[in-house]
This record gives C-alpha cells, sequence and structure tokens, in this order.
C-alpha cells in the first residue's frame, strides 16, 4: 500500500491536505470508549491475549530449557545445594513444555490464565533463587523475564506492581538469608553482600519501570493504530456523506474522549456549509447528531482564518482570545500563538479547552473537526499531533463518499433531465397530435350528429389535462439551475409564466424588497413549493386568477401563492403546526417547508380562494 502525502493552500493560506492511506472496510457503531478504554479493550480481546500467551509460552520455555543446559555444561554451577537446584529448574523446564502445548491447543484464552501464568513465573523465581544462592543467584534472570512478561501483558501499571512484588521477594530472601540464628542449618553458607543486594534492587527496580513505559508507550501506539482504522473505516457509500460524517465524529469522541464534537464542512462548487453536532450522549446512545445548513455569518465563525492545519487552544471564562499551539509540519513542539476568538463560537459552545484540524481536497471540499473540552493534559501536543495524523487517514475516505454522492446527484440530474425530454419528444408530441386529429374531426363533424361533439369534448378536455399533467411531471423532473438564490425571482418568472402558457389562466408574478440571499438548498425547496402550488390550483381550484408574489430583505424572504378559486376543506388561517395537529392542508407543501426551516400559514374560504404564505426567516439565509 503506497502511502501519498501532499498538502494544498487553502483560502487564506490554510493547508488542506487529501494525505493518507485509503482504507475499506466495516465495522459497527460501538458505544463511547475513550483511548483509555480502547486500550483495556485491547488487553481483554481473547485473539490478542491468545497471541500473547503463544509467545510468552516460547520464550519461558527457551529460557527455561537454555538455563538447565547451561548449568549442566557449567561444572561450578549450580555452587551449593546441586542437587535441589538441578530438581527445580527441571521442574521449572517440563512445566513451561506443558504450558506451551497448553496454550498452543486451547481453543481460547482469557487474561485470567495470564494472571494465574504470571502467579506461577514469580512463585518458580523466587523457588529457584531460595535454593541456590538467594539474593546472588544467577537465576535473578527469572525475575527479569518475570517483569519483562508484565510488561508484556499488562503495560506501566502491571509492569509496577510485578516489580514491587518481586523486589519484596527479593528483600525477604535476603533477610531470611542475613538475619536470625541460622548457624545450625544450610542457609549459612550463603554470602550476602549488602552492597551487591542493593545494586540487583536498584537494577530491578530500574528495569520494571523502564520496562513498563516502554511497554505502555508500545500500547498506546498500538490504540492509535486500532483508533485510526476503526474512524477511517467508518464513512461508507450507503451512509452518505451526513452519515458518514457523523459516524467520524463519535469515532473522535471515544477517541478522545471528548464532552462534544462540530464538524464543518463546505464544498466549493455550491458553496454550501454544513455543520454536524455530537455529543457523548449521542454517541453512547447511537443517537444521530444535528446537521445544520451555515449562512453566512455562521460561515465565518465556525471556518474563520486558523493559525495552522492542527492546534490546541484554552481560555480562561471572559477572554476575549485564545491561548493556542500549532503544529509545524515535521516539528514535535508546538508552537505558541495567541489568536482571537471568533465572534459567536464562545456563545454557540462554552469552553475551556478545544482541539481542532483542518482537512479537505483542494477545489472540491475543505472541512475542520472541533473537539471541545477533552481531559485536561498539562503536554497536549501527542493528543494534537494524533488529530492531525487522523485528519490525514480521514480525508481520502470522506472525499470518496463525498465526490462518489456528487456523481450520483449529477448522473440522477441526467437521468431525470433525459426522461423528461423522452417525455417531451414521445408521450406530450403524441397526445398533441391526437387531439389535433379529434379537432380536425369536430370540424368535419359539425353539421351533423350533436351526440358526437359532445364526446370529442370529452375526449379533448381529457387529452388537455393529460398533455397539462406530462408537461408538469417534465418540469419536475428537469434538474432547475439555480446556483444562488439570487437565481430565485427569475426561475420563478419563468415558471409562472410558463404555467400562464400551457393553461391559459390569468397569473403573475411579483418581486419586491431587496436581493434573495437563500442557500441554493433553501431556495430549489422555494421552487418545488410554487411548482406543486401550481398543480394543485390547476387541479382543484377551478381559479380565474393567480398571484405569485416574493419579497427579500436582510430579516428573510416571503412567499405568498394566491388564487380565488374553490378554498381548500377548512375555513380559516392555520399555521402549519395547526395544520399538522388538524390534519390538514397540502402534505407535500407542507413537508417542504419543514425542509426550508421555513413558517407557513395557509388561509383558505371556500369559494373565496387560498392565500399561502411562505416565511424563510433569516437564520436560514
Amino acid at each position: 500500500m503506497t502511502r501519498i502525502d501532499a498538502r494544498v493552500e487553502g483560502p487564506r493560506g490554510v493547508p488542506w491536505r487529501p494525505a493518507g492511506r485509503w482504507r475499506l472496510g466495516f465495522v459497527p457503531r460501538t458505544s463511547f470508549r475513550p483511548m483509555s478504554g480502547v486500550i483495556a479493550g485491547q488487553q481483554g480481546d481473547p485473539r490478542r491475549v491468545a497471541r500473547l500467551e503463544r509467545v510468552l509460552a516460547v520464550g519461558r520455555a527457551f529460557l527455561t530449557v537454555s538455563a538447565l543446559t547451561a548449568i549442566y555444561l557449567d561444572p561450578t554451577q549450580p555452587a551449593r545445594l546441586a542437587a535441589v537446584t538441578y530438581a527445580v529448574l527441571a521442574s521449572y523446564a517440563v512445566y513451561s513444555l506443558a504450558v506451551l502445548v497448553f496454550v498452543h491447543r486451547a481453543t481460547q484464552l482469557q487474561t485470567t490464565h495470564g494472571h494465574v501464568l504470571h502467579g506461577f513465573d514469580v512463585l518458580w523465581a523466587a523457588a529457584l533463587t531460595f535454593v541456590s544462592e538467594g539474593p546472588v543467584s544467577p537465576f535473578f534472570l527469572f525475575f527479569l523475564f518475570v517483569v519483562l512478561s508484565a510488561a508484556y501483558r499488562w503495560g506501566f501499571v502491571g509492569t509496577i506492581l510485578t516489580t514491587c512484588v518481586t523486589v519484596g521477594v527479593f528483600l525477604v530472601q535476603t533477610g531470611v538469608a542475613a538475619v536470625g540464628p541460622w548457624s545450625q542449618t544450610w542457609l549459612t553458607s550463603i554470602d550476602v553482600e549488602l552492597n551487591e543486594t542493593i545494586l540487583r534492587v536498584a537494577y530491578l527496580l530500574l528495569t520494571g519501570f523502564l520496562l513498563g513505559y516502554l511497554a505502555e508507550q508500545e500500547k498506546q501506539s498500538h490504540a492509535e493504530l486500532v483508533a485510526i482504522a476503526d474512524i477511517t473505516r467508518q464513512p461508507r457509500v450507503h451512509l452518505g456523506l451526513g452519515g458518514s460524517v457523523l459516524a467520524v465524529a463519535q469515532g473522535l469522541l471515544r477517541t478522545f474522549d471528548a464532552h462534544r464534537v462540530h464538524f464543518v464542512l463546505q464544498d466549493y462548487e455550491t458553496r454550501q456549509a454544513f455543520l454536524w453536532r455530537a455529543d457523548r450522549t449521542s454517541a453512547s446512545e447511537g443517537a444521530d447528531g444535528l446537521r445544520v445548513e451555515l449562512n453566512a455569518q455562521e460561515h465565518r465563525t465556525w471556518l474563520f482564518a486558523d493559525p495552522g492545519r492542527a492546534w490546541y487552544a484554552s481560555r480562561e471564562s471572559g477572554e476575549a482570545a485564545l491561548r493556542a499551539r500549532v503544529v509545524e509540519p515535521g516539528v514535535w513542539p508546538l508552537r505558541h500563538v495567541t489568536m482571537p476568538l471568533p465572534t459567536g463560537l464562545a456563545e454557540e459552545v462554552p469552553f475551556s479547552r478545544i482541539i481542532a484540524a483542518n482537512f479537505g481536497l483542494a477545489d472540491e471540499w475543505r472541512g475542520r473537526v472541533y473537539l471541545f473540552d477533552p481531559p485536561s493534559r498539562a503536554h497536549p501536543a501527542p493528543s494534537v499531533h494524533f488529530l492531525d495524523a487522523l485528519a490525514d487517514y480521514i480525508t481520502p475516505a470522506l472525499t470518496n463518499v463525498f465526490l462518489l454522492g456528487r456523481l450520483r446527484a449529477r448522473a440522477t440530474a441526467e437521468e431525470r433531465a433525459r426522461v423528461a425530454r423522452e417525455l417531451h419528444d414521445g408521450a406530450i408530441q403524441a397526445l398533441l397530435g391526437i387531439e389535433m386529429k379529434v379537432q380536425a374531426l369536430r370540424r368535419e363533424q359539425a353539421s351533423n350528429a350533436t351526440g358526437l361533439d359532445a364526446d370529442l369534448d370529452d375526449i379533448q378536455e381529457l387529452l388537455r389535462r393529460e398533455v397539462l399533467a406530462l408537461r408538469e411531471l417534465m418540469q419536475a423532473l428537469r434538474p432547475i439551475p439555480l446556483d444562488t438564490g439570487d437565481q430565485l425571482p427569475d426561475v420563478l418568472a419563468s415558471l409562472v409564466e410558463r404555467f400562464r402558457r400551457d393553461t391559459g389562466l390569468p397569473s403573475r408574478f411579483v418581486f419586491t424588497g431587496g436581493a434573495v440571499a437563500l442557500s441554493p438548498t433553501t431556495a430549489l425547496e422555494v421552487v418545488r413549493i410554487v411548482q406543486e402550488a401550481l398543480v394543485n390550483v390547476r387541479k382543484h381550484s377551478g381559479a380565474r386568477n393567480v398571484l405569485v408574489r416574493l419579497t427579500g430583505g436582510e430579516d428573510g424572504c416571503a412567499l405568498v401563492i394566491e388564487d380565488d378559486g374553490a378554498g381548500l376543506e377548512f375555513e380559516g388561517r392555520l399555521t402549519g403546526k395547526e395544520l399538522d395537529e388538524r390534519r390538514l392542508g397540502p402534505l407535500i407543501i407542507k413537508e417542504r417547508a419543514r425542509i426550508a426551516g421555513a413558517q407557513l400559514v395557509i388561509d383558505s374560504s371556500r369559494g373565496s380562494g387560498t392565500r399561502i404564505e411562505l416565511t424563510v426567516p433569516a437564520r436560514h439565509v
């Protein structure tokens, strides 16, 4: 697998990087578990326990058999109680071989097996040193094996505890050998040197501390690799971009033990920016996070010009600036800077600590992730560098989902346009031809049967309605050329004019006020609402006049659609909430109003017409 490293410059010199390894796969959503929980989970994994015990079994068997061979070849060892020493060491060797066979044949091993084997190793080491030469025994090496196996199994804490136990055993042996009325026993032959004993205790403590530290760092590195594999497997095509972003956000919550995470993503093509929020509750309960489309002010709040590609910042309550530490490429120490606190950020999410990282693909998209209030650390550099490395891995995975989603959207738009063209060139043209033939037949039979005229009228009216229905379907299928909200008045004017030509109903569009600053997504929902309302007017209202009015301004946009037809099935003026409670009103218009984040009011009067009011407040602009 080739690693591709690259850097591109985003706006204002911010680096956005598609670097990293491309990984695919699947892992199910897990419960909330920080990095310490990841390490604990690894230690309890039966597969990892089995592999670990097999490795230690091989090392134990090799050590015991080698020691037995060495003292057999050396005529000076053991210097005392040779028969007892040989018997104990031979028994330990047989035990080691039996354990080796057991762990390789066992179908499943648990952590309790490791605890039991570790306890026996301590006892065997104590017995060997006790029957040979006590504190100065050459079998002191077995104590080092015990410490090493503790480091291999449990890391720093387990190694320190094991070291303390072995030092205690060692000191007890020394006391037994050096203190008390032992003149009539075989222990009197042991020559105890205080300085040598102190050195051996010091060596054992230092070795235990060093091995524990190294083992803990190795386990931390392994846990980080597991976290990287877990998070980079979260983006999946079937989840879509939003689902993939939320899965990554919840993975970051588990890994960094933060209180909440905010994930911002901007599409360069549509200029849209979205914010996803997740916290510990949503991560532990498997709930979906909140997705919000950002307006211009929120865009400046969440995608402000930050000092680097990854950084850590802290603040005291009331401070207007952040004390930040920034990652510099190729350098481990973080650079200390002071950065202004973006307006609205502290109001949106009160925090005392924050870690952030940037990522994205040049000219396609960019993103930023914020981790609020992770555990306080005296040295945040490892966490910041780890998040920076995660950004390298997340970028390719999310880019796959992002570009595939865009490709699918374009393919869908092309297919809809093709279907619309086929409807126009096929079914509509055929129906129009039939209508023209019916009209010609009526003229030929004008002087004949009156009953035939009535039948032809019905056929011609039916054909006209079907042609209009097909044209409306064709317009709904065609993609609407709406890249910005400023284009909304022109699109609505064209839509109303086409409706007037097709139906013959007097229809008018009026635009007043200032510029329309809706996002393309919201503006498209407004267009679809107008389309649906005009279809309802043609099919059900029997109206003689239709008016569509759009008003733009700094506080938002207002849309009014009114007709003088038969009205709806209710009398009065009802809000969207009241319509839902009474199960009244057009379902499609109500649903699209909710998607657009708009306030809906419908005023209906039977025999006088219907008035639909749609208000899009500035927070959705």
